[in-house]
């Protein structure tokens, strides 16, 4: 297993657990939507391509905003856990991607 697939279904595990434990619906799932479409990919079950935009960069961005908002809104310890998890993700994912555009860049 790779880094890349544990760390996706670590976050749909974790926007799972976040979907069930926390009172903001919205940004479960939208956090459930991304981890599920970065499993699929992780996994060789969907492809996706859009011009001009890096998808693993939207993804990580799906996941880290939806993550913080949670956390800071989060009151149960699941929850708060849950959104740690997806949140520490979505952040190592931008980060990964920030890197590699500014290794491209030099």
């Amino acid at each position: 297993m790779t880094l890349h697939v544990a760390l996706a279904l670590a976050a749909l595990t974790a926007a799972l657990l976040l979907l069930a434990f926390s009172p903001q619906r919205a940004l479960s799932l939208v956090a459930t939507a991304a981890a599920g479409i970065e499993v699929a990919i992780a996994f060789g079950k969907l492809q996706i391509g859009v011009a001009g935009v890096p998808l693993g960069l939207v993804l990580g961005v799906a996941l880290a905003l939806p993550g913080l908002l949670a956390w800071l809104r989060a009151t149960t310890k699941p929850a708060i856990s849950a959104a740690a998890v997806v949140a520490f993700t979505g952040i190592v994912q931008v980060a990964v991607h920030v890197v590699a555009r500014l290794d491209r860049a030099l």
